[in-house]
């Protein structure tokens, strides 16, 4: 992705060096990170800017990694991060993280509909999942409102189905 895109108040996009305070802080916070499938050593100080460069080297290579910053389109304000990982063919898994004192605003919601959208209308991805999201409420939420279709469970969460193009 070599722009942003943006779904109703937030703004997805590359990593950049000045993210470098935010990120760092977001995972060297047990709770922040207690769900996610990060190592230890990621979780350090050390660890999680390693991880940032590595990202942000990776964008200008063949084969960048679709790791994401995301902010307040406003404010301007870290929120916290989100990603696309391709798996079998035609599938891809959509990984997020909020910041602890940005949760339950919607925007865990807001990012997973506009990835599932840009996976699928832009990179042309057929299914997207969530594995070891299935109690997530934006999951949940992108499914009333006819995002995904299929089993919640564990491994899989289900398909997207019927989007609207996304903005980018």
């Amino acid at each position: 992705m070599n722009h942003s895109i943006t779904s109703k108040q937030l703004l997805i996009r590359r990593f950049e060096r000045d993210d470098a305070e935010d990120f760092v802080s977001f995972m060297t916070d047990p709770e922040s990170t207690r769900f996610l499938t990060f190592g230890e050593e990621q979780k350090s100080r050390e660890g999680a800017k390693e991880l940032l460069d590595v990202t942000i080297a990776s964008y200008d290579s063949e084969a960048p990694l679709m790791a994401f910053a995301v902010e307040h389109q406003e404010s301007r304000q870290f929120i916290g991060f989100c990603g696309l990982t391709p798996r079998e063919e035609g599938t891809v898994e959509i990984m997020y993280a909020v910041m602890p004192n940005e949760r339950g605003k919607g925007y865990a919601t807001q990012i997973t509909a506009t990835l599932a959208q840009y996976a699928v209308n832009r990179l042309g991805y057929r299914q997207v999942i969530g594995s070891g999201l299935s109690r997530a409420r934006s999951f949940k939420s992108c499914s009333v409102e006819g995002w995904f279709q299929g089993p919640w469970n564990q491994s899989k969460l289900g398909f997207f189905r019927d989007c609207p193009p996304v903005r980018v």
